[in-house]
């Protein structure tokens, strides 16, 4: 039977439209900048499930839900939330996290109060992530009413984008609230329960790597120019591989069933053997292409930007946001020092390690070559001249500013500068294949050792992580410090670190490893670096300690909106909260 029921699309959610046949961006990017057409009337239920030019409308609105942007959080970064950075600037979001003051409780006065604007990674999340699942749980129960698609391929392609979707989305769920309530079609008021209790963890991933498994079934390996961003089968592969690693991890697998990390090196291994994906040889301008390359599995449409632009709160990340004062920029987040210790010394050893050629005096020569490429520091070229983060320099702040010593570079092109009218892309990387390569590596070795490989592969993970230090000239990982599971773990959560910075992965990759408490605590405080300029120009650097951050055990799991647990007889509320 057909839905003879006015549908209202809510006017404050972007709509994306793209219809076969229209005109595409000059890249063949499914471009963001078609996000911000809102429909002029209401859909027609009935209309959208006949006619496949209204259903790809609403298909494609479906993308809008999942979470893409640098920039989506008010004033902040996700990486501040974790040890890579700190933010900076008024009404951070951040900070409420930083110093453990985050709740299930939904604080009004978005804009205004730090506490209200951390409802963006809290109940905000929560409750986009379920209108997106009935979004998309519309289309796969109501896709066969469609009576013109244009042909059976695109018929199957629909269907395995949004059973691809539902899957993303309930992986944003579960990887920060746990076990979650399963929908597999929209319920009708009336009808249905709607008061029902959360599924088991378990549970949950099973639904996830059912709909992945689903999808790259019906996906294409590669879409079409004008279809460039929509999900393929290496991205629903590339997704299953993210949901098994985060459920063989301690916080999800107490109890080291190395059945479950096997699992998740045959996912990685999957995506692998696609032969569809290599190494950007370019790590720099990687992030800045108007294709995706061989390495970018999947990413989110965007429109150019220009250094003009500042950050936008729940759209697009604009670069003069993270770029110091002393190049025009507002400086909302910096570097930690914390982080910068992470990158080893140019022979693959800790810098703590009593073998690291590493030189406290002048700390940044004879380091991973990443260093230089992910973050600016003192006295390095850039642009038109030598950075200054020393105290009194260019690039040292204001009072509103409290100096860190360091700034983001990996999301700031050189050449992207205020006054000069250029404009870049930036592209949020969904998945990538290096990401691919590591959950590889971290799988394998819990499962088979440092050396051991995945059955009928033939890559180990001391392989996987070579090659992607190779692609940026950084030697392998030192065998006296990888030779056993637990001496290689260290490592390959090192580079994940490193590799993947930025990129929001370490925050959650933490929480998973159910390590918040160690490395986001109090035992772990964020250090900056003071820089003080002798006569002489050379420069005495002394790290200090910036902040002291609240990090709980409970805090792995974030709370559920205690907006829902009130309302709700079986809904129960994670522990500690």
């Amino acid at each position: 039977m057909k839905i003879n029921k006015q549908y209202k699309v809510i006017p404050f959610i972007m709509v994306l439209i793209v219809v076969l046949g229209s005109a595409v961006s000059c890249t063949d990017v499914f471009d963001e900048s078609q996000l911000n057409q809102a429909p002029e009337q209401d859909l027609d239920f009935d209309k959208v499930f006949t006619d496949y030019q209204q259903f790809r409308q609403y298909l494609d609105y479906s993308y809008y839900f999942m979470p893409g942007h640098l920039g989506r959080m008010w004033n902040s970064m996700v990486a501040e939330l974790s040890d890579e950075a700190e933010g900076l600037g008024v009404n951070v979001c951040s900070s409420v996290f930083n110093n453990g003051a985050w709740s299930g409780d939904v604080i009004p006065g978005i804009g205004s109060n730090p506490a209200a604007n951390a409802n963006r990674e809290l109940s905000d999340m929560w409750n986009d992530l379920f209108k997106g699942i009935r979004q998309v749980n519309n289309v796969i129960k109501n896709i066969d009413l469609v009576e013109n698609f244009p042909s059976q391929k695109v018929y199957e392609r629909s269907l395995g984008e949004a059973y691809f979707i539902r899957g993303f989305l309930y992986f944003e769920l579960v990887k920060r609230w746990g076990g979650v309530p399963l929908f597999d079609r929209p319920l009708e008021l009336g009808k249905d329960e709607l008061d029902v209790p959360r599924n088991t963890y378990e549970e949950s991933i099973n639904f996830i790597v059912e709909d992945c498994n689903r999808a790259a079934q019906l996906l294409d390996l590669e879409n079409l120019g004008g279809d460039t961003g929509r999900a393929t089968k290496g991205a629903a592969l590339a997704l299953k591989s993210r949901t098994l690693l985060y459920a063989a991890r301690p916080l999800n697998n107490p109890n080291q069933d190395v059945e479950k990390w096997k699992a998740a090196a045959a996912a990685a291994w999957d995506v692998i053997n696609l032969n569809q994906y290599s190494l950007d040889p370019d790590y720099v301008n990687m992030f800045f292409r108007s294709d995706l390359g061989n390495e970018i599995i999947m990413n989110r449409p965007r429109p150019k930007i220009n250094f003009e632009q500042g950050h936008s709160d729940n759209s697009n990340f604009l670069v003069r946001f993270i770029v110091p004062q002393g190049y025009d920029g507002w400086m909302g987040t910096a570097v930690t020092q914390n982080f910068v210790d992470l990158y080893e010394d140019s022979n693959g050893f800790p810098i703590t390690n009593a073998s690291s050629n590493y030189n406290p005096n002048d700390p940044y020569v004879n380091r991973d070559p990443r260093l230089k490429m992910t973050v600016l520091y003192n006295d390095r070229y850039w642009y038109s001249r030598n950075t200054q983060f020393y105290t009194g320099g260019l690039d040292y702040g204001n009072t509103l500013i409290n100096p860190i010593g360091y700034s983001i570079a990996k999301f700031w092109p050189e050449a992207h500068q205020r006054y000069k009218g250029t404009s870049t892309y930036l592209n949020y990387i969904y998945f990538r294949y290096a990401e691919v390569l590591l959950n590889y590596a971290e799988a394998v070795n819990e499962a088979y050792g440092p050396d051991g490989a995945h059955s009928g592969a033939g890559l180990t993970a001391r392989d996987a992580t070579s090659q992607v230090r190779q692609r940026v000239n950084q030697v392998p990982i030192p065998l006296v410090l990888s030779s056993s599971k637990e001496t290689m773990r260290e490592r390959i959560h090192n580079e994940r670190a490193i590799e993947l910075s930025f990129e929001e992965q370490r925050w959650y990759d933490v929480l998973s490893w159910n390590k918040g408490v160690e490395i986001f605590g109090e035992e772990n405080p964020i250090k900056g670096m003071k820089i003080t300029k002798n006569p002489d120009d050379t420069f005495i650097y002394e790290p200090y300690v910036y902040e002291t951050r609240v990090f709980r055990p409970h805090m792995n799991r974030y709370p559920i909106p205690n907006s829902e647990i009130y309302k709700s007889t079986e809904l129960e509320q994670n522990p500690g909260w």
